[in-house]
């Protein structure tokens, strides 16, 4: 399982559409392994969409990740997103000082 973060920049002052997570998971192919889409508004015009995937890989996790949120905002031009990131999350084990 992969959680992949993709960025998304906005007109000023835009806040996600509150379907966004829904219709991004439903743009998913089954094949592609989209497990569950969060989307959390970040700032008055930034927000990030949380993908997790059921892959074989983490390159393909962010390519299957970039490919679905684009095939989404294509769908429904007037949110006004693009995408400007696509990046795995890093989650760095707490080591004892």
């Amino acid at each position: 399982m992969h959680l992949i973060h993709v960025g998304l920049c906005g007109p000023v002052h835009a806040e996600p559409a509150r379907e966004m997570a829904r219709e991004i998971l439903a743009a998913a192919e089954p094949v592609e392994g989209v497990e569950h889409v969060v989307v959390h508004h970040v700032s008055y015009r930034e927000a990030v969409v949380g993908l997790f995937l059921r892959v074989e890989s983490l390159a393909v996790a962010e390519e299957t990740a970039a490919a679905v949120c684009a095939r989404a905002l294509s769908r429904h031009p007037g949110w006004g997103y693009a995408a400007v990131s696509c990046d795995a999350v890093l989650v760095w084990p707490l080591l004892d000082p």
